[in-house]
């Protein structure tokens, strides 16, 4: 039940020109990378995979293929921010695309070429074997074209004016879509909500605090498996009707428990010991079944009885993978546990 998302940070800020009182400029930010590669001749991605995560770290080189492509291996990804507009959005003001590139000997006539959307956006430049990055402004029709579809699809023709004599080639690191998007103010601050799997105590663990989720990844790489960002949540209430979600700790079973339901949550603390259940807090706040607003996504609750753990999952393909997978004594799918918002 593994899963990998991509990494993802929206950072909100109030623009002191140009703009209302009440309007603010939110920025969102979508990096694509090595976890996003997909690996086929035909419609690979070929981002370079870190020393430290490569299969063969002692003959690892910035030069080295798949990553280190020519004219003849032109290749393209996408940028997909459908879940990641702000919920009060009424535009963008402007994006920018930033390419981290190594070996661009532009000054020597290299001339990769990079298209958004099949339109030419610009040409990167860069020196012999080192790293540069260069940002473009997207034009107003691409603006209007991820405005309304959410997604930039880039492509990069690699020496484009093939010098066959020479062979240039060129290695990427990242692409980084930013945008600002025009919006009322009225969205309630949203934070990432963590995950983590423990092949130790078969259990998942879920926070939104920075310094519990860098804790773990920093002190106990093999007992918690960091997975990414499960969705988004609040870190208060506010005014937006959240209700808190609680969060238990059984020393018995080595796991924790999550329930937005007040009544099940008093049950808990007035029927078992603190040997058996221990409340530690408010982990965050979400949206209880049926108040949960637009945008909003069911976060599904599954218990297994072979392990005495809960399960938490928005993923609706996941969340059918494992009712279709196992069987109940295995999983036990309980229904919507809260709503929240994708990440």
């Amino acid at each position: 039940m593994k899963t990998m998302g991509r990494l993802g940070v929206i950072a909100a800020f109030l623009l002191l020109a140009a703009v209302t009182s009440a309007e603010q400029i939110v920025t969102v930010t979508d990096v694509v990378d090595y976890t996003d590669n997909l690996w086929d001749e035909d419609i690979g991605v070929w981002f370079l995979v870190p020393k430290e995560f490569s299969d063969d770290p002692c003959n690892w080189y910035e030069d080295h293929y798949p990553y280190h492509r020519g004219a003849t291996e032109d290749w393209g990804w996408m940028h997909d921010v459908s879940t990641r507009v702000p919920f009060d959005a009424s535009g963008i003001v402007s994006a920018t695309l930033t390419i981290l590139a190594w070996d661009v000997d532009s000054d020597e006539g290299e001339d990769d070429v990079i298209l958004v959307n099949n339109q030419l956006l610009g040409l990167l430049t860069g020196v012999q074997r080192d790293w540069e990055a260069v940002t473009f402004t997207l034009p107003t029709a691409v603006l209007d074209e991820l405005w309304r579809e959410k997604k930039l699809s880039v492509f990069m023709d690699i020496d484009q004016i093939l010098e066959l004599t020479i062979g240039y080639r060129l290695t990427l690191k990242s692409s980084t879509l930013t945008i600002q998007y025009m919006t009322s103010g009225t969205a309630p601050t949203m934070v990432p909500v963590y995950r983590f799997w423990s092949p130790l105590t078969s259990s998942h663990f879920y926070t939104i605090n920075e310094a519990e989720r860098s804790s773990l990844i920093d002190n106990y790489p093999e007992a918690w498996i960091y997975e990414g960002v499960a969705y988004q949540t609040q870190p208060t209430a506010g005014s937006t009707g959240a209700r808190p979600v609680y969060r238990f700790w059984s020393p018995l079973a080595s796991g924790h428990f999550y329930t937005i339901n007040e009544a099940e949550k008093q049950s808990i603390i007035n029927t078992y010991p603190s040997s058996v259940w221990t409340y530690e807090d408010v982990a965050f706040y979400a949206f209880a079944p049926g108040e949960q607003p637009a945008g909003a996504l069911p976060v599904y609750r599954f218990w297994s009885p072979l392990v005495s753990h809960h399960f938490y999952t928005i993923d609706e393909a996941e969340k059918q993978l494992v009712i279709d997978t196992y069987p109940l004594e295995v999983w036990t799918y309980e229904g919507i546990a809260w709503y929240a918002f994708p990440r």
